[in-house]
């Protein structure tokens, strides 16, 4: 056998040792590939979500918040449970503007487009004490828009009793 001769099993276990080397190799390359995709759409998501939220909160400050949140019901009176017709439904007027209203229908049946953040909805009604309700969410800034069902339950006012002459 000359110095440059390899013995006769030799080159095979060469060959199949560098086949398992870019085998591997390649499964790392995909690995890491897919890590790194994973972390560009997190950060990608992360940069618009907190865009989002900034560009929320400069127009909250301006008063140019856009009604993106909807509360919509039904009002019933809280002793026959019947609907109540015509109901006035609207934003705190001591709450933070922009305010928007609505009315019920001839059902009770109302749809309020309002803002996200936390507040309070006045709903009155000819005839019965006004009611109040909590709307919108703790978690705004991140997701302003969305919606949300409720029934208000009001109360009849006292009829008054006038003393007979």
């Amino acid at each position: 056998m000359r110095f440059d001769e390899e013995p006769a099993g030799q080159p095979e276990f060469w060959r199949e040792e560098a086949v398992a080397g870019r085998r591997e190799l390649r499964r790392q390359a995909v690995r890491w590939g897919l890590v790194f995709a994973l972390l560009v759409a997190t950060l990608f998501f992360a940069l618009w979500w907190s865009a989002s939220a900034v560009h929320f909160g400069a127009t909250r400050v301006e008063h140019t918040t856009p009604f993106q949140w909807k509360v919509s019901g039904t009002v019933r009176d809280a002793k026959t449970g019947a609907p109540v017709p015509w109901a006035n439904v609207r934003d705190d007027p001591a709450g933070r503007p922009p305010l928007n209203s609505t009315m019920a229908n001839h059902r009770g049946v109302f749809e309020l487009l309002t803002v996200a953040e936390p507040h309070d909805v006045l709903v009155s009604a000819l005839g019965y004490r006004t009611g109040r309700l909590r709307v919108g969410r703790p978690w705004y800034l991140w997701m302003p828009r969305g919606a949300e069902q409720v029934t208000v339950e009001l109360e009849p006012e006292p009829k008054p009793s006038f003393p007979h002459d």
